[in-house]
């Protein structure tokens, strides 16, 4: 895909499509216009490779917007708060709307060029079976386009057409559709995408019907249980969706877990990973990134909180609250002793090295916790402290987080199994060398013969929002686990959820929190001796306010000088 993302042919130049404020007026005097530009299949293709641009994985260059591990910019985007992580820097909720938001912008852009190419395709000469493949790429990407400013805007105008009359007010500036709405149109065109649209392979690393139905999965979930949580009507269809697409990648057989789990998120080549769905590729010299600059060198790292670290469970499946070989957090040994290999993966075992307290770590590591990140390192990768120079493959869908939503899905739907469980979240548990799970009932989930009792599932943060069923819970335990430090997914599993008052600083004392670091100068700690990453400051989450971004400021507007409200998402 590297090829696909970062190398832009002269028709693709020539075929730029401005948003609404910056149409172009008149055709190019010379090349490909869009009268002769649709005259055959890898015309088509060509055009649709931008479409893939969405997908960030590691980021670019020396840039710091990525899907995993940066949290470096500014609070407007409040994707970058995590409770899993703790920024180099402060990150609050801002009090006022955004002037702009780049999400806005750049994915109605996208979503202009897939209503483009879904209606040049009948005219464009090549076979029905091509024609039916190109109008399931651009309908993929176009629900995965809408999924993601639904995620982060709640009501959004929707676009299912090319606006070529932009004197056409009313075409132009469409109100917001209700979220609902949008998402039911989502699933329509997920749906027609896999339903016989996507081809089962179109060469290597791109879009087919198991990216299609990995997708599928990833919506059903979200939504499904969004609908839940925040009463906003019935999501049973998105989970049986999100059940059943799942389930038709898993029993494929063309994907499997890898023997390593941090080889996911290090490796130089996922194309040799049967656990790959859809990956982006960096190669040197052609495409690069700097998350293992980033991470290994003397720049201050995100941390990871002291929640974060303790939700990972024992080797004998218990949560350090109930197990009896959990050895404490007084030094890292104890904190990595007997504990979930996706912690021993995760967190450098060196030692704990504070900003304002380095310790003796190779590379001159820090974080902002204490707690260093160790999973994108790979010995046998070249130039992993020079930013700009990285090149190890960023997943985009996985077969890991396939499984994670099967079994999500049949707790959500009431109907989870024994079976459910050893063919999705067991085997996860067994790569990461923890004891299976077994299941009595939904309350009563046991390893080895002892029932689960976390505390923390009843306690007083839960209490917030209502506490879930143990079964949901120790897959949500799975799932952070599994994908920990991807805080995109993190954050919007957060946001479905409605547990927000985890990223609350007051609500949540834990999540700001780092490692132990009593005895030591220039630290702040509280009574227990865990370190204040930031003792001067306190993140409120707004749960009236903070579940949505705001619109932006610029397009209510555009919106307003031709006499039409573009409403406000709450609080803002």
């Amino acid at each position: 895909m590297k090829k696909h993302i970062t190398i832009f042919t002269a028709c693709m130049l020539a075929l730029l499509l401005p948003s609404c404020n910056g149409f172009l007026e008149k055709e190019p005097l010379d090349g490909f216009t869009d009268q002769n530009y649709w005259s055959s299949e890898a015309n088509v293709r060509a055009y649709a490779w931008r479409f893939y641009n969405v997908f960030m994985g590691y980021g670019k260059g020396t840039g710091t917007s990525s899907e995993y591990y940066f949290q470096s910019a500014g609070a407007s985007s409040p994707i970058l708060i995590s409770d899993d992580l703790t920024s180099n820097g402060f990150l609050q909720y801002q009090p006022n709307a955004s002037a702009s938001n780049t999400d806005w912008n750049s994915l109605y852009e996208y979503i202009r060029r897939t209503n483009i190419l879904l209606e040049r395709l009948p005219n464009v000469p090549m076979d029905d079976v091509a024609k039916k493949h190109w109008e399931g790429v651009a309908r993929f990407f176009r629900a995965y386009y809408y999924f993601r400013l639904v995620q982060r805007f709640g009501d959004v105008p929707y676009y299912d057409k090319d606006v070529t009359d932009i004197n056409n007010i009313q075409a132009v500036f469409l109100p917001r559709t209700n979220r609902n709405e949008v998402m039911d149109k989502v699933r329509n065109d997920i749906n027609l995408a896999v339903n016989g649209l996507l081809r089962e392979s179109d060469g290597t690393n791109t879009v087919n019907k198991y990216v299609g139905l990995a997708l599928k999965a990833r919506i059903g979930l979200y939504e499904g249980t969004y609908r839940k949580y925040h009463n906003a009507g019935d999501g049973t269809a998105f989970l049986n969706d999100a059940k059943n697409a799942a389930n038709e990648i898993m029993q494929s057989g063309k994907y499997e877990l890898g023997a390593s789990y941090k080889a996911v998120y290090n490796s130089e080549n996922l194309n040799a990973s049967k656990e790959m769905i859809l990956y982006k590729e960096y190669l040197a010299g052609v495409a690069t990134h700097s998350i293992q600059a980033y991470t290994n060198t003397s720049s201050i790292g995100n941390g990871m909180t002291k929640a974060a670290i303790d939700s990972y469970a024992c080797t004998d499946g218990l949560p350090v609250s109930q197990s009896p070989i959990y050895s404490g957090d007084a030094t890292i040994t104890d904190i990595l002793a007997n504990r979930d290999a996706r912690l021993t993966a995760t967190v450098e075992k060196e030692g704990i090295s504070f900003r304002t307290q380095p310790q003796t770590l190779s590379r001159s590591r820090t974080s902002s916790t204490g707690y260093v990140i160790n999973l994108y390192y790979n010995p046998a990768s070249a130039n992993i402290t020079t930013t700009g120079q990285n090149s190890i493959d960023a997943p985009i869908f996985g077969y890991a987080e396939v499984l994670l939503n099967y079994a999500e899905a049949c707790a959500e739907l009431g109907a989870i199994t024994q079976g459910d469980l050893d063919k999705s979240i067991n085997p996860l548990r067994n790569r990461a060398g923890i004891t299976d799970l077994t299941y009595v009932n939904d309350n009563d989930i046991r390893v080895n013969g002892i029932t689960i009792n976390d505390p923390k599932r009843t306690g007083a943060l839960e209490n917030i929002s209502g506490t879930v069923s143990s079964i949901i819970w120790e897959i949500r335990r799975e799932r952070r686990a599994e994908l920990m430090t991807w805080t995109e997914m993190r954050y919007y599993d957060l946001m479905r959820w409605k547990k927000g008052d985890y990223l609350d600083y007051t609500k949540n004392p834990d999540v700001a929190l780092g490692a132990k670091g009593d005895g030591m100068t220039g630290v702040t700690v509280n009574a227990d001796g865990y370190v204040y990453v930031y003792p001067t400051s306190n993140r409120i989450f707004d749960p009236a306010k903070h579940y949505f971004n705001s619109i932006p400021v610029t397009q209510r507007t555009l919106y307003k000088a031709e006499g039409i409200d573009l409403t406000q998402n709450t609080g803002w």
